[in-house]
């Protein structure tokens, strides 16, 4: 019972470190994402979940990748930072955009998780779900598209085969494909 014990600990830190990796590779594949769009305005975010706190950054993003301006609070007050997340928001969801358990103190706080979850819910909305390939996506999920996509990008690659995305990312290759 007492080796058992430490074998599920020990399980569980080798978990525990895989998620924070993941996380850590999403945050810096997610921050160069929204610095290639929001370069468009002059804009540079260094850390994704300090840099969307106050709404502007995030505004910015939306107003590039859908052409629309939008209004913001000027203040720096806690109130004014909580009012441009609402605005970003409330802006997706007029665009028929889920956003499932993301609030707008979410973001203020610089929850990584769901800040995480609302960018990823945006490159599925403005890039992945404009992937189109030719008679062949009618009717597919941003997933599915989005997997299509890599497996056409990546097709010339020797021993570079996308079938997922966990296994076939861990090593970094198909980001460098």
């Amino acid at each position: 019972v007492h080796g058992e014990k430490e074998f599920v600990q020990a399980y569980e830190d080798v978990l525990e470190r895989y998620k924070d990796e993941r996380d850590r590779v999403q945050k810096k594949t997610f921050t160069k994402w929204v610095n290639k769009h929001l370069m468009k305005v002059r804009k540079h975010i260094n850390d994704l979940y300090e840099d969307l706190r106050d709404g502007h950054n995030l505004i910015s993003l939306l107003e590039v990748l859908s052409g629309v301006k939008l209004p913001r609070e000027k203040g720096r007050m806690r109130f004014h930072r909580l009012q441009n997340v609402q605005i970003a928001l409330d802006f997706l969801k007029q665009r028929q955009v889920k956003l499932v358990n993301i609030r707008n103190d979410d973001i203020t706080d610089g929850n990584p998780k769901l800040t995480l979850g609302l960018i990823w819910t945006i490159i599925l909305h403005f890039q992945i779900s404009d992937i189109y390939i030719s008679g062949e996506s009618g009717d597919m999920s941003a997933k599915e598209k989005l997997l299509l996509w890599s497996q056409k990008v990546t097709a010339g690659y020797v021993g570079l085969k996308c079938t997922n995305f966990s296994s076939c990312w861990s090593d970094g290759k198909m980001f460098n494909a």
